[in-house]
């Protein structure tokens, strides 16, 4: 098993997880926003920076990831 085995086969990870990473930060950005009193048009502003940052966000930590993580050997390969 190589870096490119991990996860899903693409080398990056979960592809849902990434997706619920970014749609969290996103979210968070839309509730913050309305919390603070905005309107709906700033709220929506909110998400779609949210959605920008989130994927720059999620970007930057699975490339680093990938680079720290130990290679671990195949599981299925083994006798038991």
């Amino acid at each position: 098993m190589n870096r490119s085995d991990r996860g899903g086969g693409d080398g990056y990870g979960s592809l849902p997880l990434q997706v619920g990473f970014v749609l969290i930060i996103a979210l968070s950005g839309v509730f913050v926003s309305i919390q603070a009193g905005a309107g709906i048009r700033f709220a929506l502003l909110a998400g779609v920076a949210g959605l920008v940052a989130g994927i720059v966000i999620t970007w930057f930590v699975v490339r680093n990831l990938r680079d720290v993580m130990p290679d671990t050997p195949d599981m299925s390969d083994r006798e038991w």
